[in-house]
């Protein structure tokens, strides 16, 4: 919701650029019935901007829909987040919410390092820390939707 003035802005810029590119499939129009001998040139250029006006049309559909997409996004959080204040209102994380909370922990040694890694249930993941033997964090990435560490 945030996003959604910037996002009423690119809507008008695509506009815009619709509007252009349907002025240019006309004059490309008017220049086929003048200009025969090159009709072949001018259906390439037809083709072309006709695709220009899909895409673009297809991205000011997706930008009107951000209400939808903002409230279906939420839908899919919801159940993360039931579990996380239940969590909070009971002070503590029990075994079943432990269960709920993660789907797997893989540990693994590689050249003498233990690697741990947490793979979480629901879409909340949004950091991920990297931590050296004595328990200091060496590694923080945020608000990234991929892990670095690879298992060999």
């Amino acid at each position: 919701m945030a996003n959604r003035p910037s996002a009423e802005k690119r809507i008008e810029n695509l506009n815009f650029q619709l509007s252009q590119r349907k002025s240019d499939q006309q004059q490309i129009l008017l220049e086929r019935i003048r200009d025969k001998e090159h009709a072949d040139i001018y259906t390439e250029m037809l083709k072309t901007c006709e695709n220009d006006i899909k895409k673009l049309t297809e991205q000011i559909k997706e930008f009107e829909d951000i209400e939808t997409t903002i409230k279906k996004r939420k839908k899919q959080m919801q159940s993360s987040l039931e579990l996380i204040d239940n969590i909070v209102a009971e002070g503590a994380i029990s075994d079943t919410h432990l269960r709920m909370l993660i789907d797997k922990i893989t540990v693994s040694e590689i050249n003498g390092e233990l690697k741990i890694s947490i793979t979480l249930n629901g879409d909340f993941r949004s950091h991920f820390d990297t931590y050296d033997e004595l328990g200091e964090i060496t590694e923080r990435y945020s608000e990234i939707w991929w892990f670095p560490y690879e298992e060999k």
